[in-house]
């Protein structure tokens, strides 16, 4: 059984409920960053992620249009607070980042590949993958930690996924997240960084 198809296992119910509540749930309350209060607004926060998918955007549209065939390039986004507005929302499913859906909805339809690499756990993939498809997003992969994974760096984990990806043929044009490590680590042509307020929105 290969790496990503134990990845997969079957979610328990109860808790993986457990697990998406916490996940879901934003702390939506002042959160204290080096003694300092730190708070952000919704509409700022999407006026501060326009300025990045907006460049993103012009950049993949240029890689499509130089490509002979679009059917391996690839975009690799993070989930909570990149494609999911997981602060903002303590609702499920979470609603999507509307930049960012915009963004993947564009290069989807072009037949550009969208990968969803996160630090969640494996046990909740049928949830997260609910939740991305339901709030518009098309999931042509989902790669998330197993329990030995939990262990080990988020970048050593997101890093080694992309890898693969490049391994198997996909040319990832761009790698969207909102915390260094979900876009240093290589393989990516671009990587793209949407605001975390001094880890407020980790």
């Amino acid at each position: 059984m290969s790496l990503r198809a134990l990845r997969r296992t079957a979610a328990v119910t109860a808790l993986a409920g457990g697990l998406v509540a916490g996940l879901v749930t934003p702390a939506n309350a002042a959160t204290t960053t080096s003694a300092t209060t730190t708070t952000v607004t919704y509409t700022q926060w999407q006026t501060d992620v326009t300025a990045v998918t907006a460049p993103a955007l012009a950049y993949i549209q240029e890689r499509i249009a130089e490509a002979a065939s679009t059917s391996k390039l690839a975009v690799v986004l993070d989930i909570d607070n990149t494609a999911l507005a997981s602060y903002f929302y303590s609702s499920y499913p979470t609603p999507a980042d509307p930049p960012v859906l915009a963004l993947a909805q564009y290069a989807a339809s072009k037949g550009v590949k969208i990968f969803f690499i996160t630090a969640r756990p494996d046990v909740i993939d049928l949830i997260t993958e609910y939740n991305l498809k339901s709030v518009g997003y098309q999931v042509d992969g989902l790669y998330s930690r197993n329990p030995i994974q939990l262990f080990e760096a988020v970048n050593t984990f997101k890093t080694a996924e992309r890898e693969q990806l490049e391994s198997e043929g996909y040319d990832i044009i761009a790698n969207i997240g909102n915390n260094t490590v979900d876009i240093e680590g290589g393989y990516a042509d671009s990587t793209w960084e949407l605001p975390n307020y001094d880890g407020l929105l980790d």
